[in-house]
């Protein structure tokens, strides 16, 4: 399954950052604050918050808490999250929050028990520039098909569209065509040799979005090119990747 709910009109990807663990699946917490300037969702939910969920990747149903302090008067909400699974405690994982269900009735938060919990995040950015794909990071050629260039004190942000290459049904469920999901992916700035290099680029900034990703590049030495990737594993067993050619050079008269 995917579209958990037919009822429920929206949903926007939850970043969950297990940066720094074990690398190895495992249960965790988290807790995740919905941001107050975002009106797409306080527009649209019920004023009792009965009508807002979270789900894994798969779109199954998850224990979650509304933590003390919720308020829509003051747009004032932090989902908490117990015992969720990761198949990576070092990286970057996604689960979802669906909202927008005007006759819920039913309130499905629970009790829960949340210990050391890692931070989720929701991203309110739109793709807006350095947009890699698979589609057009498959080529017959022997480097990826994209160059950008960063100077070494740039910081900059790559955009990764997944979208468009994951499994479709060939009949709607829950009134969706949603198939195949992204569970979890890892970053990579890989030199002329294959060797990776984490100094490269800031993993935990690793960010979801509905339909991409976006990484966070840094650093690199002068006149040197990188391939930065984008590893995709998905719900289905895939494991996918998008590269693009990343040069480093400050440009000069």
């Amino acid at each position: 399954m995917t579209w958990w709910n037919k009822d429920y009109r929206r949903r926007q990807a939850i970043t969950i950052d297990a940066t720094g663990g074990t690398g190895i699946p495992a249960v965790i917490d988290f807790e995740v604050r919905i941001p107050e300037d975002w009106d797409g969702f306080w527009d649209n939910v019920r004023s009792d918050l009965y009508d807002i969920v979270v789900t894994d990747a798969k779109g199954n149903l998850v224990n979650f808490s509304r933590k003390a302090g919720a308020s829509y008067a003051t747009r004032t909400l932090t989902l908490q999250v117990d015992a969720y699974s990761i198949q990576n405690a070092n990286t970057v994982s996604l689960a979802y929050v669906y909202f927008a269900y005007a006759n819920e009735a039913t309130d499905r938060s629970v009790a829960t028990t949340i210990t050391t919990p890692k931070n989720g995040y929701i991203l309110l950015s739109a793709p807006h520039s350095r947009l890699i794909t698979i589609n057009n990071a498959e080529n017959a050629v022997e480097i990826p098909a994209q160059t950008f260039i960063k100077a070494e004190q740039e910081r900059i942000h790559v955009f990764y569209i997944f979208n468009r290459f994951l499994a479709a049904r060939i009949e709607d469920y829950n009134e969706h065509a949603d198939e195949e999901g992204v569970d979890y992916v890892t970053i990579s700035s890989l030199d002329s040799s294959g060797l990776d290099d984490p100094t490269r680029y800031l993993a935990n900034q690793t960010r979801f979005g509905n339909g991409f990703v976006r990484a966070t590049f840094i650093g690199g030495n002068a006149s040197t090119d990188y391939a930065i990737v984008c590893r995709f594993y998905t719900t289905l067993g895939q494991v996918l990747e998008a590269r693009a050619l990343l040069r480093v050079k400050d440009l000069l008269p």
